[in-house]
């Protein structure tokens, strides 16, 4: 039994030695499938808070490992409202470190957001600027990375009071979880 402990624990020692030998490799491509959310809260209490969730699909290239642009396409449902579909796109620009090497990785940035609402055949467009950032892993060929977003919120307080005639002051926050592919 003690043999088989130290044969295993002598592979992980050299899988880990082989993954140290990759720390200094930029690999500059990710692509990647995740979860993703947005909640959008209002101050006022007649306008229930939309929360929607759904997935993504991710693509970020590294130009370095301190700066990096990604693109991610949304297909979102509305968690109290499933005839409520939203489809959208986030594009943004990373500042931090370890983006492109084998490692731990942090990074904040901004961008733009653009997505479609659609509700029984009616769309309302909405975009706007987003400031977001990350921490994540990158291992040899995977990486998994948590990004928050806080987002513009006045396409969504113009729509609630076209909507509902009301007005309202909102806030608006983006989530996502991404297991990529490195390469």
């Amino acid at each position: 039994m003690k043999v088989y402990i130290l044969v295993i624990l002598a592979s992980l020692i050299t899988l880990l030695s082989l993954n140290a030998k990759a720390e200094g490799v930029e690999k500059k491509f990710n692509v990647g499938l995740g979860t993703y959310a947005l909640k959008i809260a209002y101050d006022n209490v007649n306008v229930s808070d939309d929360d929607l969730s759904g997935f993504g699909i991710s693509v970020l290239y590294a130009v370095s490992d301190q700066f990096a642009f990604r693109g991610q396409y949304y297909i979102l449902e509305h968690d109290d409202l499933s005839a409520l579909d939203d489809t959208g796109i986030d594009l943004v620009a990373y500042f931090g470190t370890g983006l492109a090497t084998h490692g731990f990785k942090a990074y904040i940035g901004g961008g733009l957001f653009n997505e479609t609402w659609e509700l029984s055949g009616v769309e309302e467009s909405l975009s706007g600027l987003q400031i977001n950032g990350g921490l994540g892993y990158n291992w040899d060929v995977v990486a998994l990375d948590f990004v928050l977003g806080i987002r513009d919120p006045s396409d969504y307080e113009d729509f609630i009071r076209r909507a509902l005639l009301v007005n309202v002051d909102a806030a608006a926050i983006s989530g996502s979880l991404i297991l990529s592919a490195r390469f």
